[in-house]
C-alpha cells in the first residue's frame, strides 16, 4: 500500500488547523492510519485531537531532557482520537 502525505499551509486564521484536525477524525473514522505533524509551537494542529490537553514543543522537550537526541520516540508521540 502507497503512504500518502498531504500538507496543509498558509496564511496565519484561516482555518488550517481545524481544517486538518477534522480531516484527519474522518480518514479514522474510515479506519485509515493517520498521523498528524504539527509545527506550530501553539500545537493548534493537534490541540482537538488530542482532547484539548496541554502539550510541550519538541523544543520544550528537548529543553528538559538536554538535547533533542536524549529524546525517545515515546516522549514526543502522542495518541488521541480514533487512534491519531
Amino acid at each position: 500500500m502507497a503512504i500518502r502525505q498531504c500538507a496543509i499551509y498558509g496564511k496565519g486564521g484561516i482555518g488550517k488547523s481545524t481544517t486538518t484536525q477534522n480531516l484527519v477524525a474522518g480518514l479514522a473514522a474510515l479506519e485509515k492510519k493517520v498521523m498528524i505533524v504539527g509545527c506550530d509551537p501553539k500545537a493548534d494542529s493537534t490541540r482537538l485531537i488530542l482532547h484539548s490537553k496541554a502539550q510541550s514543543t519538541i523544543m520544550q522537550m528537548a529543553a528538559d531532557a538536554g538535547t533533542v537526541e536524549d529524546l525517545e520516540l515515546d516522549d514526543v508521540l502522542k495518541v488521541g482520537y480514533g487512534g491519531v
